[in-house]
C-alpha cells in the first residue's frame, strides 16, 4: 500500500503520519485480495479559520480538513473518497479513516455479491449445456481454467470461504508452495486437504 501525505499550508508531523499508517493497517485485511503495491492512498491535510458564527468571542480556532483518496488498481478498480473536518487534527484523521473503512466494507460486500451472482449464472448455463438428452450417451466434459491469484495461508483461505460463501477453495500454501484445498464441513467447521501423488 503506497501512502502519499500532502500538506496544504500545514506540515505533517511524524506523530500524525504514524497515526495514519497505524490505522491503515486495518485496511490490509479488508483488501487482502489486492496486492499492496496496487493500492494507492493520497491523504491531504489543509487548514482554515473557523467561521465567526460558529464560535463566540474573538478567537476563531483553526479547522483541520482531511481528504482521503484510496485508488484500487485491480480488475475491479475503483476510488474511495472521504473527508472530514475538526478543530483537533487527530480527531479529523480518525473520523476520515473510519469513513473510508465503512466505504471499503460496502465495496467488498458488493463485489462478493457480484461474484455470487456470476457463479450462479455460470452454474445454470453449465447445467443447461450438460443436461441429459436422448441424443447424448455421454456427458460433455467442459474444461475450465482455475486461476489462483496469489499464495495464502490456511487461515486466509478459511477466512475467504467464510466471506465468499463457497464450499471449497483451492489455494497455494504460502509456506510450502503446495496446492491445498480448504473446504466447509458439516456442522460449521472447516478442513484442509493436502494434495500429492500416491507413492510420494
Amino acid at each position: 500500500m503506497n501512502v502519499e501525505f500532502v500538506g496544504k499550508a500545514v506540515q505533517w508531523t511524524d506523530a500524525m503520519k504514524s497515526f495514519v499508517e497505524g490505522k491503515l493497517e486495518r485496511f490490509s485485511r479488508l483488501l487482502k485480495e489486492v496486492e499492496e503495491d496496487q493500492v494507492e492512498v493520497v491523504i491531504t491535510l489543509s487548514t482554515s479559520r473557523a467561521k465567526q458564527k460558529d464560535y463566540a468571542g474573538e478567537s476563531r480556532p483553526t479547522v483541520y480538513r482531511v481528504d482521503l483518496d484510496l485508488y484500487l488498481k485491480t480488475w475491479g478498480g475503483g476510488v474511495i473518497h472521504a473527508w472530514e473536518e475538526d478543530i483537533d487534527v487527530f480527531s479529523a484523521l480518525d473520523k476520515v479513516l473510519d469513513e473510508a473503512e465503512r466505504q471499503i466494507i460496502k465495496l467488498k460486500q458488493r463485489r462478493l455479491e457480484y461474484r455470487r451472482r456470476g457463479a450462479k449464472i455460470k452454474e445454470e448455463v453449465i447445467s443447461a449445456i450438460i443436461a441429459p438428452s436422448e441424443e447424448k450417451e455421454r456427458p460433455t466434459i467442459i474444461e475450465e481454467e482455475l486461476v489462483i491469484e496469489k499464495p495464502m495461508s490456511e487461515e486466509d483461505a478459511i477466512l475467504e470461504i467464510q466471506e465468499s460463501g463457497v464450499y471449497f477453495l483451492p489455494f497455494i500454501d504460502a509456506k510450502t508452495g503446495e496446492l491445498k484445498i480448504a473446504y466447509r464441513k458439516r456442522g460449521g467447521s472447516f478442513g484442509i486437504l493436502n494434495t500429492r501423488c500416491k507413492g510420494e
